[in-house]
């Protein structure tokens, strides 16, 4: 009865390895199954790479210190001693042993006897599924082979999980700039929604159009003007805070997402932008200039589409106004602060704008 059960448990562990690439919640319903056969208190799946450990999951049944995300230093710890020796390592009593780093954290975590299996690829260690027990000589050779016919599962299974995350992350990337895209946008947007929701706060949007593009590229090429576009780029990345984030939103327009960041706020940052981009690109016989628009939630709308939009029609409103300028939308147009020297107006493509939305 207890090996049937066990084959029981192999086959529907199995089942779940494969079922999500989602790896927090695989593991927690793998330690689940597990449990029915193995004593189970702590566990984690882990990647080895740059000298670091990586923790991808993490499931305890009480608080761990050790989370999704977390990682440390390689040297030391039983994970170094896994991609070297590519074996199974199994601690039966940490009382009386507990050489490595992890190996203290563990017992300090109250745990008693833990258990390494190697994720192995391509004959390299990639990282690891570690379980650990509040109880010594928990992980006996009947149960390392189960979870050992396990791992080749689980192996690729993070593999999979990883190349998915690559292939999203660069779904999410603008080729040229290297800036999150438009589909980012609407995604970190709704995600700031739904935090300011719950805890509180506010946020602001600024959509930056160049004035000046379309000139460059008639004259220089559109080769220059991509590089132009790559420089507006760097330019609004490294003046906006490192908690804010930049955007490509598509063609000459950017966006930048200010987290906890009131409107006349966003309108010193837009002003600071727009400098920055006229004075390190006044070398060229066509300075770049840029229009923007600024809104801010909630006060522009309960959702996603509503606040794009209020900042798209304070950015148009900055355009009619001759352009190189901030704008908030304002009926008085109070807030906007305009640059010294207006551009020339260029009529927007309507039907772009509309297919946008």
């Amino acid at each position: 009865m207890k090996h049937h059960k066990e084959l029981l448990v192999i086959s529907h562990a199995g089942t779940i390895i494969v079922s999500s690439l989602d790896i927090q919640r695989m593991l927690h319903r793998l330690i689940e199954e597990l449990k029915k056969v193995i004593d189970i208190s702590w566990a984690a799946i882990t990647r080895v790479e740059d000298n670091h450990v990586h923790f991808l999951a993490v499931s305890s049944d009480t608080a761990s210190t050790r989370k999704a995300g977390d990682r440390i230093q390689l040297e030391g710890t039983t994970y170094e001693w896994l991609v070297t020796h590519r074996i199974i390592r199994v601690e039966s009593d940490l009382l009386q042993e507990n050489r490595f780093i992890d190996s203290k954290y563990h017992l300090k975590q109250g745990m008693r006897s833990v258990v390494y299996l190697p994720l192995i690829r391509e004959g390299e260690v990639t990282g690891s599924i570690t379980l650990a027990s509040r109880q010594p000589n928990t992980y006996s050779h009947g149960y390392t082979n189960i979870l050992e016919r396990l791992t080749p599962l689980i192996t690729a299974q993070v593999e999979n999980a990883r190349l998915y995350g690559e292939a999203v992350e660069t779904a999410r990337l603008d080729e040229l700039t290297g800036l999150y895209n438009r589909r980012a946008l609407n995604e970190i947007i709704a995600n700031e929604m739904k935090r300011c929701s719950r805890y509180g706060g506010m946020f602001s949007l600024i959509i930056l159009d160049i004035d000046t593009l379309k000139n460059i590229n008639d004259t220089h090429g559109h080769l220059t003007g991509d590089e132009y576009l790559r420089r507006v780029g760097s330019i609004i990345k490294a003046t906006v805070r490192s908690t804010d984030q930049a955007f490509r939103y598509g063609g000459d327009e950017f966006a930048i997402l200010l987290t906890q960041t009131t409107i006349d706020d966003a309108m010193r940052v837009a002003e600071r932008v727009r400098k920055q981009v006229a004075s390190a690109t006044d070398d060229i016989d066509i300075p770049i200039t840029c229009s923007l628009g600024i809104a801010s939630w909630p006060t522009n709308g309960p959702n996603v589409n509503d606040l794009i939009n209020a900042a798209d029609t304070a950015l148009y409103q900055a355009k009619r106004d001759g352009g190189n300028q901030s704008n908030t939308g304002t009926a008085a147009n109070s807030e906007n602060s305009q640059g010294d020297q207006k551009v020339p107006q260029q009529q927007p493509n309507k039907w772009l704008r509309f297919s946008r939305r």
